[in-house]
């Protein structure tokens, strides 16, 4: 290597760090820029130069939702590409459309990646190892925790699903800053302006909030999304399919009057439909870019 190239590798090695001097070198995200990638129903794959965080992803999933195909079900619960290297398993809840225990059991019997729920999930899971396990971590009900890996910071935020389910049904939601953005994921709940304002996300900064559609449709719970969270770019999640019951879409009226609700109100929203389609999100959280060619 000739000395000039040696010295420019140098500098840039004290300033990115191994890891960022690794990523610049092959072609991977750039500092700075985050692509999402939709799975199904409420799951994703948010993946930053190195890292990559999984939420909601592996499940049997329920009639009237998105699951993914077959053979991309099974890429995932073995850690093929692109679900190779994912190094935190976020799930928000024990429902069958966000969580499968014998789904997430096959994965982490493969893959060295920390995963992060509630204590329910963790019981129906049936690991033998406990929640106080480096690699299991799962709050109080009420309480938060704070999980650090890969160079990607995950704080919980306890959201109810329904004040009067019963028996209740413990639902966390996410905040994950990867590469400067804050990605949040609020799960299945149903908290209102006065539960979520407590929480003060507005003045933290979320940069994409991925948000279950009746949050893009309903008035109460939109007015959670322009007052309490106040987020740059927004995804909606957890759209049911155009063949389902007209139960399962409430007021909305059907597949496409709920899509055209969520426009009208958020008209810069990404709903993704399809699995694998993925969006680049930039260091300002600008509107979504369509990612590059998928593995």
């Amino acid at each position: 290597m000739e000395g000039g190239e040696e010295l420019l590798l140098g500098m840039l090695r004290r300033a990115l760090g191994l890891g960022g001097l690794i990523a610049l070198l092959a072609g991977s995200t750039t500092a700075g820029e985050v692509e999402i990638t939709y799975l199904a129903n409420e799951g994703f794959l948010i993946s930053a130069g190195e890292s990559k965080v999984l939420i909601d992803g592996l499940f049997p999933g329920i009639d009237g939702f998105p699951r993914l195909p077959a053979d991309l079900a099974a890429d995932l619960e073995s850690g093929r590409p692109p679900f190779d290297g994912i190094d935190l398993v976020l799930v928000t809840h024990h429902h069958d459309d966000h969580f499968g225990p014998g789904e997430v059991a096959r994965f982490l019997a493969t893959q060295p990646a920390v995963l992060v729920s509630t204590r329910q999930v963790l019981d129906r899971l049936r690991d033998p190892r406990s929640s106080g396990s480096p690699d299991r971590v799962s709050p109080a009900p009420g309480s938060s925790a704070t999980v650090e890996a890969a160079g990607v910071r995950v704080d919980t935020v306890d959201l109810h699903h329904g004040r009067y389910r019963k028996p209740a049904v413990e639902n966390l939601g996410f905040v994950i800053d990867v590469d400067g953005l804050k990605v949040l994921h609020i799960g299945d709940t149903e908290a209102t302006v006065e539960d979520f304002s407590p929480l003060r996300l507005a003045e933290i900064g979320i940069d994409v909030a991925l948000l279950p559609v009746w949050y893009l449709t309903e008035p109460r719970w939109q007015a959670v999304v322009a007052q309490e969270i106040r987020p740059k770019s927004i995804v909606a999640m957890h759209l049911a399919e155009p063949h389902a019951p007209a139960s399962w879409f409430g007021s909305a009226g059907g597949f496409e009057e709920r899509i055209e609700r969520v426009m009208a109100a958020w008209p810069d929203a990404w709903i993704p439909t399809a699995p694998l389609d993925c969006r680049r999100f930039g260091s300002n959280a600008s509107p979504a870019a369509v990612c590059g060619d998928r593995p």
